[in-house]
């Protein structure tokens, strides 16, 4: 099975566009959690992002809903630049040719040194009356092309991955992916990129400053020719809670109101990645949750560094390397080397439930 909080895309091709037929979407009945306070609850995934379609997962009798392509990587495109130069640009120049002017929003930078790892963090306060900001983050890296995207994702979708950098992680899995992903291009109008993965991811986190916290996200991958490779996910709507792990007992939920992580070759062995993320804890007030998503993702960036180098000198990426075949379905995640020494374990009371 293939591990993802994940991921999809879809690539140009003359395929004509076809409908699946009717899918019966099953029925559990689902316990209503009960919480400590309302006020710990956020608000759930947003209906622009889906559509009533669905197509089959890898489990018999069970659908997972189809998102609006054209709404989602329209939304994608208007706050990063990098995902906008993957969509539209047969070479795309990175973060050296983003072009701030064309900037559809007004951000505001907090930090910006071509010198450090993460060379460019900006936001958006309250962005869509959410109460939380959209974050965006900049970063060149070094490592080997091969399954970028995968491997990237892999950061935040592979349990002996994540727990390295996120030391509040309790359980990260990947219950649901789809079992065709030419299912999947069958809906995006073949815009996109090629979806290479595309499933339903479920995180619970440990107790932190906040009580432990749940998602339930819907997430892809798509590839493009250039070699860029967009890492999306959007929280599922509440309509989809019969998803949850029947094993798991239900917490406050956080959400991610927008999620994607663009990765643009630079070079041979060197790429730039453009990361944002609108991230909804409950319990925390916007201006905090800012600061501590902020520092999560600069630790992530650090041991992400350290790992994609890894690739390239016999280490631990260059060992989940030669698991994978080179133009086939990605060998299990499971079967990473679980004794690595990348380190980068995160402070736990900066960390909170964070999507792909």
């Amino acid at each position: 099975m293939i591990s993802l909080l994940m991921l999809l895309s879809a690539v140009p091709t003359t395929a004509a566009r076809h409908e699946l037929p009717s899918l019966t979407i099953p029925r559990r009945s689902v316990p209503v959690p009960s919480f400590p306070s309302p006020r710990l609850m956020a608000a759930f995934g947003n209906p622009k992002y889906f559509t009533d379609k669905y197509i089959p997962a890898g489990k018999p009798g069970v659908v997972l809903k189809v998102p609006n392509f054209d709404v989602l990587f329209d939304h994608i495109s208007n706050v990063s630049p990098l995902a906008r130069q993957a969509m539209t640009e047969d070479n795309p120049g990175g973060i050296k040719a983003i072009d701030n002017a064309a900037d559809v929003y007004k951000w505001k930078v907090t930090d910006s040194n071509s010198k450090r790892l993460v060379s460019h963090i900006d936001k958006i306060d309250n962005f869509q009356d959410k109460g939380v900001p959209l974050l965006r983050f900049r970063s060149a890296l070094q490592g080997p092309s091969k399954k970028r995207g995968q491997c990237f994702s892999e950061l935040v979708s592979v349990s002996d991955l994540r727990q390295k950098w996120d030391a509040t992680n309790a359980m990260v899995d990947t219950i649901y992916s789809a079992a065709s992903l030419d299912d999947v291009k069958k809906h995006d109008g073949n815009k996109y990129g090629e979806p290479s993965l595309f499933g339903i991811g479920y995180v619970k986190t440990k107790q932190s400053v906040v009580s432990p916290r749940e998602q339930l996200m819907l997430c892809g991958v798509q590839n493009f020719p250039s070699g860029a490779a967009i890492i999306w996910g959007v929280e599922l709507e509440e309509d989809q809670n019969y998803l949850f792990p029947e094993d798991q007992k239900r917490t406050p939920r956080s959400t991610s109101h927008i999620f994607s992580s663009t990765l643009i070759p630079t070079g041979e062995d060197t790429f730039d990645v453009e990361y944002v993320i609108q991230l909804e804890v409950g319990g925390l007030p916007g201006w905090l949750t800012g600061l501590a998503v902020t520092e999560t993702i600069k630790k992530m960036f650090r041991f992400a560094d350290g790992y994609f180098q890894s690739g390239l000198d016999g280490g631990d990426l260059a060992k989940r390397l030669a698991l994978m075949p080179d133009d086939e379905e990605v060998a299990d995640p499971e079967e990473i080397p679980s004794d690595s020494t990348v380190s980068g374990v995160l402070d736990h009371k900066q960390t909170l439930l964070m999507p792909p």
